[in-house]
């Protein structure tokens, strides 16, 4: 018996080493068009004949080795941000060859302005390639270098998302440092102080992939990215992505602004600019080399300049940024260890909203015989005198960060990600002619500090990806305010009889666990399916007898909305006197599906939930005037449907992605609150339904050509809207255009060494039905459209390049934003007339940039 066990072992040891004799391999390294090492990059391997794919990755130095394999004919394919999808069909493999063949990646169209230097290190965070976009089940537009770069080099974060399908960005400035209010296919995030925007706080926001949209507020500070020339590229997800990759503002899609990353070689840059209003602007990066394993990028910036709205007495309502930024990365094996931090603060005067028509009683010194304040009679773009009016708005924040990433073995990694961040906002309001009283001036200084930690663990089996996240967060925010009026014993942090204050401290502690598994049965099919448990908790203590000092015979004025209870008084807090915790949970279900029906078309789908906490603090709002255990989540409910075209090296479609997809959003049991001019909140609640077609294109259709454009056709209306006991059921929603669409395209003209670059652009934003404050509702009244035309001209030298940007070049006068005031601003005893932000007339910035 033993020895046909013997003879049976050695059988197969013989059959084993002629299968080991028979199998062939194929290694290479992986390079850019400066022949410097691709690390990080995806290698497929795929038989020919039965279609079996073997998956590797090229290590830090571009290497990469495909063992194991049975003679035959192979397709080879890599993919890498930044760089075109590479192919090599028909590669024939003897029995036991070792075939050497490296892979030369070309820059993508999309990352066609990026500067080779060296590669991008292991570990750094990529923006998806043209390859990603074609294959996902979700819709995802990347912003490039080229884009943002026509918005010119003072613009921030707000203006750059203003290019997505669909965007629609409404601000006080014309500079990164002021506030904005941003919207993707009509659903919000951000607070630039305006009325009328609801399905607020819906849109996540990261930075690196660490969220910084406050948990608490649940609202980003887009003034907190106003370094553009800091970020290497911007990506917009539309609608809630997938389980495994939300925050807790994924409604209706999320925006990831990846900062520059560590690079394989020493480099840096160094930009100077000015330009219209008196703008200059100062941005610099510097990224070490590699040394042993280790790389760093420090990167800063900041700009200071007047705005486009002036007063009388010449005031230009300044604003100025300070940003900086650095990230350390550490490669050991094929794991990576990175930490780094970020700190910006940026402020600005905020001008007022103007009256398209002169109202009587508004005028430009707060007298009945003044001039009538308004665009027909003070100028388009006038303001109030420094001394009637003026209000300083700074907003800051901090972040610092540790990830790993831990390959366990060849087919399994984990990943995990602890930061911390510490926002800040600080409205500092000295004179308002036009509300004298004991509330004339305003110190709004609320904070949050948040902890938090996400892992994730994925494995790849045969024909499925799996993967399964978690997160914890805890938000301490305080929301600290004081109107107050020193003529009346009054002080920034000193209660006087008349005014009102609130220091609240809300406590947000979130939660949430995420499965999906990507099955592809066939390489042409890719079915990701999961879902997400969340759970959003909510503590509030009133502290305001703590916080504040208070002036001779004030008594506050309280109340409960929970007991329903108040004391009557002659300085009000706008906070609950009650304490109170609540906590909320729900599940959502998520799948996609992605077809490539050929292989350069491909259809995709999915259906999709996501839950959201209401935004806290304010004025009003839940656990304030409204009754806390009236919290509920809301819910949206995503479907979408569309196609990709992606096709390289075919005549006018070379280096083309091209995608469109329809959507319908579901958005309800929606918390609606509105802010008003005084501080105080408006409640309403309500549910909408948005749906549309967003579109967008990149291509190089000729040598040194490339365009590109982004497009949206929308409707949306509120299926149920009810405020102070009325219902506006079947109103359109206020502030979604009809239509977006930009377009631009760039040419690189040789004339000998030197090469010049001009660069034209053209925008239209579409008509939307404006907000009406005397009711708190919706309106059927519409804000006209507007278009814009862009240009641009860079001529790139061996270290130095010289640009040129001029925005609105046709200086068209337009309203970005108006509404239906009820008279409140400017303490009118009447409303129903139209205030408005104008936009920004005709801007010219020249640059500098030298590159070491």
């Amino acid at each position: 018996m033993s020895q046909l066990l013997n003879l049976c072992a050695a059988l197969a040891a013989a059959a084993t080493l002629a299968a080991a004799a028979d199998q062939a391999s194929i290694s290479g390294r992986v390079l850019d068009p400066a022949g410097a090492a691709v690390p990080a990059a995806q290698i497929t391997v795929v038989n020919a004949a039965n279609h079996s794919a073997t998956r590797v990755t090229s290590d830090a130095n571009g290497a990469y080795s495909v063992t194991g394999l049975a003679p035959g004919v192979y397709n080879i394919s890599a993919v890498e941000a930044g760089f075109a999808a590479f192919h090599l069909d028909n590669v024939g493999l003897a029995a036991g060859q070792a075939r050497s063949t490296d892979i030369r990646m070309d820059l993508s169209a999309v990352q066609q302005s990026v500067v080779v230097n060296g590669g991008a290190q292991a570990g750094a965070t990529a923006p998806p390639s043209e390859e990603d976009v074609f294959e996902s089940g979700q819709t995802l537009r990347v912003i490039d270098r080229t884009q943002m770069d026509l918005m010119g080099p003072v613009a921030g974060a707000a203006q750059t998302i203003g290019l997505a399908p669909g965007a629609h960005v409404t601000g006080y400035g014309n500079t990164g440092a002021t506030k904005y209010t941003i919207s993707i296919n009509g659903i919000n995030q951000g607070w630039g102080g305006y009325n009328g925007y609801t399905g607020g706080a819906s849109l996540a926001i990261t930075f690196d992939g660490i969220p910084i949209a406050d948990p608490a507020t649940g609202l980003w500070q887009s003034a907190t990215v106003p370094e553009m020339q800091l970020i290497q590229d911007t990506v917009i997800t539309y609608g809630p992505g997938d389980p495994v990759n939300r925050w807790y503002t994924n409604v209706g899609g999320a925006v990831e602004f990846t900062p520059l990353q560590p690079g394989g070689q020493s480099h840096g840059d160094l930009l100077l600019s000015y330009g219209s209003y008196n703008q200059k602007n100062l941005e610099f990066d510097y990224a070490s080399p590699v040394y042993k394993g280790w790389s760093t990028i420090v990167a800063g910036g900041g700009g200071v300049g007047d705005d486009f709205r002036n007063g009388p007495d010449g005031f230009g309502n300044p604003s100025k940024d300070l940003a900086i930024y650095s990230k350390t990365i550490k490669t050991f094996q094929q794991n990576t260890l990175d930490f780094g931090g970020y700190y910006v603060h940026s402020g600005g005067y905020r001008s007022q909203v103007i009256p398209t028509s002169p109202v009587a009683g508004v005028t430009m010194d707060g007298t009945p015989n003044g001039l009538l304040y308004s665009q027909q009679s003070s100028g388009f773009y006038s303001t109030l005198p420094y001394a009637n009016y003026n209000k300083y708005d700074v907003n800051s924040m901090g972040i610092l960060h540790a990830r790993e990433y831990i390959h366990l073995d060849d087919n399994t990694q984990l990943q995990n990600l602890t930061w911390y961040t510490h926002i800040h906002r600080l409205h500092d309001r000295l004179d308002d002619v036009y509300n004298p009283g004991p509330q004339a001036y305003e110190w709004n200084n609320p904070h949050t500090d948040t902890f938090g930690d996400q892992v994730s663990l994925t494995h790849n089996f045969a024909m499925n990806l799996v993967t399964v996240s978690a997160y914890y967060l805890h938000a301490s925010y305080n929301t600290r305010n004081n109107f107050y009026n020193p003529l009346d014993g009054g002080s920034f942090d000193t209660a006087n009889i008349g005014g009102k204050i609130r220091s609240g401290y809300f406590g947000q502690t979130d939660g949430a666990v995420a499965i999906q598994d990507t099955f592809h049965p066939t390489s042409k099919l890719y079915i990701t399916a999961g879902g997400r448990y969340a759970r959003f908790a909510t503590s509030y203590y009133n502290n305001s007898l703590q916080d504040f000092h208070f002036a001779p015979g004030v008594i506050l004025t309280t109340q409960c909305p929970f007991t329903l209870t108040s004391t009557p008084g002659n300085t009000k807090d706008q906070g609950a006197s009650c304490n109170n915790y609540q906590g909320r949970y729900g599940f959502e279900p998520s799948v996609n599906v992605s077809y490539r029906l050929l292989p350069w078309f491909s259809l995709y789908g999915g259906y999709m939930e996501a839950l959201r906490s209401p935004s806290l603090g304010g004025g009003g709002g839940l656990f304030q005037s409204v009754d806390p255990y009236s919290y509920h989540l809301s819910r949206a409910r995503y479907g979408q449907f569309g196609f990709k075209i992606h096709t390289e090296g075919k005549g006018l479609a070379n280096n083309l992605i091209y995608g469109a997809n329809v959507y319908r959003v579901d958005y309800s049991s929606q918390e609606i609150d509105i802010g008003l001019a005084n501080g105080d909140t408006i409640a309403a609640n309500g549910a909408a339904r948005y749906q549309g077609l967003n579109y967008f294109l990149d291509d190089d259709p000729a040598p040194n050509v490339h365009v590109f454009i982004n497009g949206n056709v929308e409707g949306a209306h509120y299926t149920s809207y009810v405020v102070g006991g009325l219902s506006y059921n079947g109103l359109p929603v206020s502030y979604v255009p009809a239509s977006t669409f930009n377009a631009g395209v760039t040419y690189n003209w040789k004339l000998g060494r030197i090469s010049i670059i001009p660069v034209a652009s053209f925008a239209y934003l579409g008509q939307q039905t404006i907000f009406d404050n005397t009711v708190g509702a919706p309106s059927t009244h519409t804000m006209a459209g507007y278009p814009t035309l862009n240009a641009g001209l860079t001529v790139p030298f061996k270290h130095v390049d010289l640009l040129f940007n001029a925005q609105n070049i046709l200086n068209r006068q337009y309203n970005e934003y108006l509404y239906i005031s009820s008279g409140g601003y400017f303490g009118t005893s009447f409303g129903g007339y139209d205030l408005a932000y104008p936009g920004a007339p005709f801007t010219a910035y020249g640059s500098v940039r030298f590159h070491f």
